[in-house]
């Protein structure tokens, strides 16, 4: 336990100061682990998230949840945040009325199995997006950091990146990627990518807790080559007391926590491609 809160306090000390520069510009993913509104859904399988469904997912446990995703967006601050596990529209845009940053949002539907999407909220007078592509398992965002191109391409277990990056042509000279999410056997050297996330993996930290040790669930990758620091975010406040992320479920058991993942952030001193 001392050893986790040495980390707690020393990676949410160097968020908060990096947050604080003005040269510098950060990206977060963060998996929300299921978030569904509480009406029942006509094109997949919900139905567990009712009122009347297996985990009794009404309007009170739906408001903590949408705050406790708040309060972690909000204690990050950064530029842009990647959220997965989103339902629909409505529920961004809880998020984003609740939220004490002033946050505009892309959202797309991506006609998943079980319904859960991508939105990227970002600070307007920080990116300019461009031109946004909803892909199976991703949604890409190209846009403009000042005088910079920024190739956002958020991930979930998507088999077909490779063909996402030839068909928009993103491997373009100068053009500025990060891939953020969860990757399903994608070689970033291929597409001259570099994971980020090794380096924390590596020093023995991670964004899930399996079995006691933790593991780097999801990743950062890109070609930018001016990175500052890519790490996962933590707090005490999101953790229970063994030291995990407090989940919202365990089983069937409410605990009503913020889920079983925790974000993880890249930041750049300026933003410029190998």
């Amino acid at each position: 336990m001392r050893r986790v809160l040495a980390i707690v306090i020393s990676l949410f000390s160097a968020v908060m100061a990096e947050a604080q520069g003005l040269q510098s510009f950060g990206v977060a993913y963060y998996d929300v682990d299921k978030l569904y509104d509480t009406e029942p859904s006509s094109f997949y399988d919900d139905s567990d998230y009712t009122p009347s469904g297996r985990l009794r997912w009404n309007e009170e446990r739906y408001a903590v949840k949408i705050n406790n995703i708040v309060q972690v967006v909000d204690s990050m601050s950064m530029p842009v945040v990647v959220l997965y596990g989103v339902e629909n529209e409505q529920v961004v845009r809880d998020i984003v009325s609740r939220s004490q940053e002033d946050y505009a949002y892309i959202y797309r539907p991506l006609s998943s199995r079980d319904g859960l999407d991508f939105a990227v909220l970002y600070f307007g007078d920080r990116f300019f997006p461009e031109r946004i592509t909803p892909w199976r398992g991703a949604l890409c965002v190209e846009g403009w950091v000042g005088q910079e191109s920024l190739t956002i391409i958020a991930n979930h277990r998507s088999t077909s990146i490779g063909v996402l990056i030839d068909e928009q042509n993103l491997l373009r000279a100068d053009n500025n990627i990060i891939l953020l999410g969860t990757p399903n056997k994608l070689n970033f050297n291929e597409y001259g990518l570099t994971d980020a996330t090794l380096a924390s993996e590596r020093a023995g930290r991670g964004n899930y807790m399996n079995s006691g040790r933790w593991q780097m669930r999801d990743r950062i990758a890109t070609n930018i080559k001016t990175r500052s620091r890519c790490d996962v975010y933590i707090t005490r406040w999101m953790l229970n007391d063994m030291g995990a992320p407090k989940p919202t479920f365990d089983k069937r058991k409410y605990y009503g926590g913020y889920g079983n993942y925790l974000p993880i952030f890249i930041y750049f001193d300026e933003i410029l491609a190998d």
